[in-house]
C-alpha cells in the first residue's frame, strides 16, 4: 500500500497505538451502553393475587418434577449379564437407555418416569438374579444446579429456556409459594451431563437478570428428597450502603417481624466483596414473609434487594458460598468496563481524535498510516476484501 511520498514499511507503532486508542474509545462506549438504567423490578408485594386453580397447577408441576429421578442403579449383578437380561428383568417397564458394566456388575437405566423408577426400586430391591442379591437404587447425579435471584415474573417455560441452551436437561423446575403460588425466585436443573452443568453455572453466573446477578450453585441432590426441603430460611440481602459495617445493626433491622437465628454482613478481610450480607430465619415460611415485607425497602437511605438463597445449607454456610460467588464473578471480569464488540471497535474509527492519530504520519510524511490502518482491518478485525495480487 502506497501514498503520497512513498511506500508504506514497518506500521507496528503506528498500528498499536491506533488499536488503543480504538479499544479505549470503544470500551468508553460499551460501558455507557452498559450503565443505561435498567427495567424497575417488581416485589412480590406488586403482584396481583393468583386463582387457586391456578395455585394449585404450579405448585403440582413442581411435586411432578421433583418426583421426576427416572435414573435407577442396579449393582451386584452377575458378571456376565448382558442387555437383554436387563431387560428381562425390567420387562414390566418401559426402559429409555441401559448400559451394563460387566466388569463392575452393574447396570445403568433410564426408565420412562419417576413412577417407574420408584417402583422397580421398591419391587427388585434386594431380589435375587441367578442365585445373587441385587441392590437396585436411585442413580446419584453431579450436575445438578440451583439458581438464585431470578425475577419473581420468570416463568417456567422461560427458565427451560434459559437452561436448555447448555445440554440436554433430565428435568428442571422453579419453586413456588405454597401460600401465593407466585415463583420464589429461585429454581433447580438437572443435566444428563456433567460438562453441561459445569458450562451453565461458568456462564449463568453473574448474569444480569433486570436489575439482579443470577447466581448459580452446586446442589446435593440427597437435599431434594422431601418437598419440605426445597423451601429455604435464608435470604440475601444486596444492595447495602457501603457504610454499613455492623452486623448487629443489620440484626436490628431484620428483627423486626421475626428473630433471625443467624445475620451477618459479608465481610471478607482483604477482598473487595462487600455490600450484601445473609439472614437466616427459623422457617421458610418467616423467611418468605420478610421478603414480601422488605425487600426494595430502604436500608439506611439505599432501597435494598432481598432473595431467597439456595436452600438445605445454614446461614454461614451460605454467606460464605456467596462471598465465594461474588469472588468469582469479580476474577472473571477482566475490568471495570465491559468488552467492546466488533460493532463498537467500527463505529469508534468515526471518532474525530481516532482519525487524527490515523492521518497523522501521512500529513507529517511518515510511512506507516496508512499500512496500519489496513493491517489492523485485515488482520485484527478480519474485514474481508480481495486478495492482492
Amino acid at each position: 500500500v502506497c501514498y503520497p511520498g512513498g511506500c508504506a514499511g514497518s506500521a507496528d507503532s503506528t498500528w498499536k497505538g491506533l488499536f488503543s486508542l480504538i479499544y479505549a474509545t470503544a470500551t468508553a462506549a460499551a460501558a455507557a451502553a452498559a450503565a443505561q438504567p435498567l427495567e424497575p423490578g417488581i416485589s412480590l408485594r406488586d403482584l396481583s393475587d393468583l386463582e387457586p386453580e391456578e395455585v394449585e397447577r404450579r405448585l403440582s408441576k413442581t411435586r411432578l418434577e421433583l418426583s421426576n429421578r427416572r435414573k435407577i442403579l442396579i449393582k451386584n449383578l452377575p458378571p456376565d449379564t448382558t442387555n437383554q437380561e436387563v431387560h428381562e428383568i425390567l420387562k414390566d417397564y418401559e426402559l429409555k437407555y441401559c448400559f451394563v458394566d460387566r466388569n463392575k456388575g452393574t447396570a445403568f437405566v433410564t426408565l420412562l418416569n419417576g413412577d417407574q423408577a420408584q417402583d422397580a426400586i421398591r419391587s427388585l430391591h434386594h431380589s435375587t438374579v441367578r442365585g445373587r442379591l441385587i441392590n437396585v437404587a436411585l442413580q446419584p447425579t453431579d450436575s445438578l444446579l440451583c439458581l438464585t435471584n431470578l425475577p419473581h415474573t420468570f416463568t417456567a417455560q422461560q427458565f427451560e429456556e434459559l437452561v436448555r441452551s447448555y445440554g440436554n436437561i433430565e428435568r428442571s423446575f422453579l419453586v413456588y409459594s405454597e401460600l401465593t403460588g407466585h415463583s420464589k425466585g429461585y429454581g433447580f436443573v438437572e443435566y444428563m451431563k456433567k460438562d453441561s452443568a459445569s458450562r451453565a453455572r461458568s456462564e449463568l453466573l453473574g448474569r444480569p437478570m433486570g436489575d439482579r446477578l443470577l447466581m448459580v450453585q452446586w446442589m446435593d441432590v440427597n437435599q431434594l428428597s422431601q418437598e419440605e426441603n426445597l423451601h429455604s430460611k435464608c435470604l440475601c440481602i444486596d444492595r447495602l450502603p457501603l457504610d454499613l459495617c455492623d452486623s448487629e445493626e443489620l440484626t436490628q433491622i431484620f428483627s423486626e417481624t421475626y428473630k433471625p437465628v443467624f445475620c451477618q454482613l459479608a465481610q471478607d478481610e482483604g477482598s473487595p466483596v462487600r455490600g450484601f450480607g445473609v439472614v437466616e430465619y427459623e422457617s421458610a415460611e418467616q423467611a418468605e414473609a420478610v421478603l414480601i415485607e422488605m425487600d426494595r425497602t430502604l436500608v439506611g437511605g439505599q432501597e435494598v434487594r432481598l432473595s431467597l438463597c439456595t436452600p438445605g445449607t445454614s446461614g454461614r454456610s451460605t454467606l460464605a458460598a456467596l462471598i465465594a460467588a461474588q469472588g468469582m464473578i469479580l476474577s472473571n471480569r477482566k475490568g471495570l468496563l465491559p468488552e467492546p464488540n466488533l460493532a463498537q471497535l467500527l463505529t469508534s474509527m468515526t471518532n474525530p481524535a481516532a482519525l487524527q492519530i490515523l492521518m497523522r504520519p501521512y500529513h507529517s510524511g511518515k510511512r506507516g498510516g496508512m499500512i496500519a490502518i489496513n493491517t489492523f482491518l485485515h488482520k485484527e478485525l478480519k474485514v474481508f476484501r480481495p486478495e492482492e495480487t
